[in-house]
């Protein structure tokens, strides 16, 4: 016995034409085929449905209309565009620690007139200091993080307006120093910012572009901040060397061997040097040097916290109050109330 025999089903398919629609009576005959010969069922006050064309036993109508659905969301083309902004206010790069180099869509100008900025490539990286310029193209991937109150420009570039410049915008990145043309790069970029603010046209930006691109193909050439062996304070012991240079890279991702290749040492003759001249080890005379600067900058300055802990190189907010409380016993917030009042 079926389900529909058991059920005591009598009525035919729930979902036959002959109970979904009125016109469709009559046109199903016995056995449930289709019957050409039976007569239509117009519905009143209804428009007379179109005649379809029957090949064999199945209609098939004249046409199939599809109605597509209006897409929800329009996406405009990017404009070719120009932003100028303050070397402070410039951070580029992963959120992790240390700081992952990321690709930009512009090509990225950077000009640093007092204080430093960190610089990092996948394989390099370098701290900009007064003078510095880096062209950096479309499409390079890098890092970069302002310290110690950087000032300076940051430009970002448009591709779409460079592609007619004589001469053209370097293709690779470009290290320099501005030197005795610092205030001829100040001036092409205010007047070139100015000249954008009161007109779209291209051709006019792509003049002020190439004087830009100009100057940077005359660059002087490049500094070296990076203290090597027997530069940094070449006179003092060993451990005084340490810490001048740690106060110098204080907020860079290098690491305690990092500096100890720098003095021309290893970590363990450093460690030993370390523990002999101050009864500590390195990592620890590098978290007090860490901790004395935090202090006087929740002193002397109102930059928020955790900007503070990423300059100084701290992996997190919570990292940088623990440490802080272990030598003060005062969260930084604390600390700051009660000295500035």
């Amino acid at each position: 016995m079926s389900v529909w025999e058991r059920a005591d089903w009598t009525g035919g398919f729930p979902f036959s034409p002959t109970r979904l629609s009125p016109v469709g009576r009559g046109i199903l005959g016995q056995g449930g085929q289709i019957d050409v010969n039976a007569p239509k069922v117009q519905t009143e006050g209804a428009a007379p449905s179109p005649t379809p064309h029957v090949q064999g036993r199945v209609a098939v109508p004249d046409t199939l209309s599809v109605r597509v659905a209006p897409a929800l969301r329009r996406f405009a083309p990017r404009q070719a565009s120009l932003r100028l902004m303050p070397a402070g206010a410039f951070s580029w790069g992963g959120r992790t620690l240390p700081v992952q180099p990321r690709t930009r869509p512009e090509h990225v100008l950077i000009w640093v007139a007092e204080g430093r900025m960190r610089l990092d490539f996948p394989r390099t990286g370098s701290v900009l200091a007064a003078g510095d310029v880096r062209f950096i193209p479309a499409g390079t991937a890098f890092a970069a993080r302002p310290l110690d109150d950087a000032q300076g420009q940051v430009l970002l570039i448009a591709p779409e307006l460079t592609a007619q410049l004589d001469p053209p915008l370097p293709r690779t990145v470009i290290a320099g120093c501005a030197g005795s043309g610092a205030a001829v790069l100040s001036a092409t970029l205010t007047e070139l910012m100015q000249e954008a603010a009161r007109s779209a046209d291209h051709r006019t930006i792509g003049c002020y572009l190439n004087v830009l691109s100009l100057r940077l193909s005359r660059l002087d050439p490049e500094q070296d901040h990076r203290p090597g062996p027997g530069t940094v304070h070449p006179d003092r012991p060993l451990v005084d060397r340490f810490l001048a240079l740690a106060a110098i890279e204080m907020g860079s991702c290098r690491t305690l061997a990092d500096l100890a290749q720098d003095l021309g040492t290893t970590l363990t003759l450093l460690d030993r040097a370390c523990i002999e001249a101050r009864g500590h080890r390195a990592i620890d005379l590098l978290h007090e040097l860490r901790v004395e600067r935090a202090a006087e900058l929740l002193r002397h300055t109102d930059r928020p916290v955790p900007r503070l802990a990423q300059d100084l190189g701290y992996a997190s907010h919570a990292h940088f109050t623990r440490a802080f409380v272990a030598a003060t016993g005062r969260t930084p917030e604390t600390y700051r109330s009660q000295m500035q009042t």
